[in-house]
């Protein structure tokens, strides 16, 4: 019961974050206009305060997005895993060595987030010079930074949660039906996956980004 309680607090809190984004986009482009009496957001106001941020900032930020949201992705994983691993175990000690492997994929998120993280920094660099071409490519380049930041992040934020919650799942069947284990561990794999995934749409986007 402890562990099923884990799994349903982990999917109330990422449903609660999503509420919170859904909010947040409704109050800025809804709300805020039409107390201000405008249908449509000020676009040009934002981006003049935008264009007052030093561009590098993005970039740090999408870089601190995308370790910051990967390692908590890997930490609830290895929380739901390990819990449900560690209750079932003292039913079924045999299960302990087997199970590990759901605490490697969840692992391999964080290290997902390390990799992208050092591939972003590596694009991080003075313009060669000033002129207002520079200026805009360095803008540009800096925002498709926190944009793959965040791409990665909530991308291996989510693939963490789901290969814990499969991972806990994969523990407790095990230690009822040993022979449930393989079968359960192709949907741990494929939800590892998404990781993957995420590494690669980041690394197609950060291509783009050329300072």
């Amino acid at each position: 019961r402890r562990v099923h309680g884990d799994v349903d607090e982990s999917m109330g809190a990422l449903v609660g974050v999503m509420r919170l984004i859904v909010l947040t986009v409704v109050v800025l482009f809804v709300i805020v206009p039409l107390i201000s009496g405008t249908v449509y957001p000020q676009f040009q106001e934002l981006l003049v305060i935008m264009g007052d941020v030093n561009p590098y900032a993005f970039a740090g930020f999408g870089i601190g997005i995308s370790i910051a949201f990967s390692i908590v992705g890997a930490a609830w994983g290895i929380l739901l895993t390990g819990s449900s691993m560690s209750a079932a175990a003292i039913r079924s000690p045999h299960i302990r060595s087997k199970n590990l492997i759901s605490i490697i994929f969840c692992e391999a998120v964080a290290i997902y987030g390390i990799i992208m993280a050092i591939i972003l920094q590596s694009k991080v660099k003075e313009p060669l010079n000033y002129d207002p071409l520079s200026i805009d490519r360095l803008k540009g380049a800096c925002y498709t930074l926190l944009a793959t930041g965040l791409t990665v992040g909530l991308g291996n934020l989510a693939c963490g949660v789901s290969v814990g919650i499969v991972g806990s799942s994969c523990a407790l069947a095990d230690a009822a039906n040993s022979s449930l284990f393989v079968k359960i561990l192709v949907v741990e794999i494929f939800a590892s996956a998404l990781g993957i995934f995420a590494i690669i749409v980041g690394i197609l986007q950060s291509a783009k980004a050329i300072i």
